[in-house]
């Protein structure tokens, strides 16, 4: 039976092929064989370490080969080194999950549909494999597809991987190797710049010092520019609780991906919290809230939709009922995170407050952007609330008990130093 590195190999040979399409011939799947692909492509996400892995990626590369009834088209999303070490990379393993989640996800939704759902799911396959191989052992990151994981936490994977595809695999893309196509040191940036940079080359948000009863007190920025900046609030006097409210940029999104990006900071709060909970069960699944908002134009929608969750953790012996709130407005997710000490409120009063501030500050906040984003049309920016001023920045008016938060991305071509 071939070793592990004998299978490194042939996928570093085979399956690094960018828009290869696997050849459609007549013919049916068994049906028991491509229940067993999925099955086993779902174990693989969740445990790719388990015993007789390496046999079950031989079988699922086999057969994704050799079925007549689907195509992969590997699509070079992932950011992978140029070169690896067979004996250490995780890389052949990462690109092999890539592959089985595109093929899986064919397989239980249908080839029909855009070639951007089937390549997010490849890639959403691989990214839930990394994150168990880097719990193991985080020496073998691999910095791609680290900034892969940033952006489906920020929400913004699906307009990256929309920007990759069109460059490297559309109907004018050649078709050569991954390892040519590919440089591992700036891959992932550079496709960055097409939303930051270009389409959008700078925001500002306005927001108010005081909500009801809360002030903010701190702000902080981060150095990941799609990390945002974050600012708490809290009441004079009473430290048993806090709100942090964050803002980051998310691109322009439908109300279906705008569900999907919270899903994702669901997950990854429930990441983060997991060993401080009694159990994951504990925390609420995401539950629909209205928010009611001033239009941006004539005719626009006067609403902003987003979601809500609560759950209980215990910090150094305290315990603390939490809410988080997420929305996405003019191209800005907008998070709320509200802890609070469990004897000063229960999670459902945690709840009641977290909402009626969000209510409260979202009407009150001001948020533009410049770049081409002034150039889609009139009509899509006000239905999908973009808040894009055009291609110049406009002076924004902070008023008495407010205060801006300025973004600024440097162009394309200052980012690449020319």
């Amino acid at each position: 039976m071939p070793s592990g590195n004998v299978l490194s190999r042939s996928i570093l040979a085979a399956a690094f092929v960018v828009a290869a399409a696997l050849p459609a011939l007549a013919g049916a799947a068994p049906e028991a064989e491509a229940t067993r692909f999925v099955r086993e492509t779902r174990q693989l996400e969740v445990s790719p370490l388990q015993p007789g892995a390496d046999d079950m990626r031989r079988w699922l590369f086999n057969w994704a080969l050799e079925t007549p009834d689907y195509q992969v088209i590997i699509c070079p999303v992932l950011g992978l080194p140029e070169t690896v070490d067979e004996e250490t990379s995780i890389a052949p393993q990462v690109l092999a999950q890539q592959t089985f989640g595109n093929l899986a996800y064919q397989i239980t939704e249908g080839s029909d549909g855009e070639e951007l759902d089937r390549q997010l799911a490849g890639v959403e396959s691989a990214l839930k494999a990394y994150a168990v191989f880097m719990k193991a052992d985080p020496s073998l990151k691999i910095p791609g597809v680290d900034h892969l994981a940033t952006l489906k936490k920020a929400g913004t994977l699906r307009a990256h991987v929309a920007a990759v595809i069109e460059e490297k695999c559309g109907a004018d893309a050649p078709r050569e190797t991954l390892s040519q196509s590919l440089d591992a040191e700036d891959a992932a940036p550079s496709d960055l710049t097409v939303f930051l940079g270009d389409f959008l080359r700078g925001t500002s948000v306005v927001y108010p010092m005081q909500v009801g009863q809360w002030q903010a007190v701190d702000e902080r920025r981060y150095d990941d520019v799609l990390g945002g900046a974050s600012v708490r609030f809290e009441r004079p006097g009473d430290k048993t609780g806090w709100i942090d409210l964050y803002f980051y940029p998310a691109g322009v999104q439908e109300p279906a991906q705008r569900r999907e990006a919270a899903e994702g900071e669901r997950e990854a709060l429930l990441d983060a919290r997991r060993e401080q909970m009694a159990s994951e069960r504990d925390m609420s699944p995401l539950q629909s809230m209205v928010v009611p908002v001033a239009s941006l134009g004539p005719g626009g929608p006067a609403r902003v939709d987003a979601n809500v969750l609560d759950f209980g953790y215990s910090h150094e012996g305290t315990a603390y009922s939490s809410v988080m709130v997420f929305a996405i407005d003019r191209m800005y997710a907008i998070k709320l995170r509200y802890s609070v000490e469990a004897t000063a409120a229960s999670r459902e009063q945690a709840r009641r407050e977290a909402e009626t501030f969000f209510k409260a500050l979202l009407p009150g906040v001001e948020i533009t952007s410049f770049g081409s984003c002034g150039g889609v049309p009139a009509a899509d920016q006000l239905r999908l609330r973009m808040g894009c001023v055009g291609a110049d920045p406009q002076l924004p008016v902070v008023g008495e008990g407010q205060r801006e938060l300025r973004f600024e991305y440097p162009a394309v071509h200052d980012a690449a130093g020319q």
